[in-house]
């Protein structure tokens, strides 16, 4: 039954029906939004921009996924935390709402 219930918030934190989670919407497209929304543009940024930004955060908010543990990131990410609270910047970690969600 807990598991009925953690299903139910987590297709309303990605804003899905359940029934669609469950049955349907594989590889699907999801429908695009109707109005006058301007595209998005894409920007690629590099290490050297990457760390100027962090080092002139006032707080940094990291929500680590998959890919940072495939990666195995964990001893970089600890690194890079206690380099920027040396600095005081304010370094938190955060978890994803659906993260580990049902495919």
């Amino acid at each position: 039954f807990s598991g009925a219930i953690l299903t139910k918030i987590m297709c309303d934190a990605m804003n899905r029906d359940i029934f669609n989670v469950l049955f349907g919407g594989i590889n699907t497209v999801a429908p695009s939004k109707k109005g006058d929304e301007p595209k998005k543009e894409h920007v690629e940024t590099s290490v050297a921009a990457t760390a100027e930004l962090l080092a002139n955060a006032k707080e940094v908010l990291v929500v680590p996924g998959y890919g940072m543990a495939m990666s195995r990131a964990q001893t970089a990410m600890g690194e890079l935390a206690s380099l920027l609270r040396n600095h005081n910047i304010n370094m938190k970690f955060g978890v994803h709402p659906v993260a580990g969600r049902m495919p």
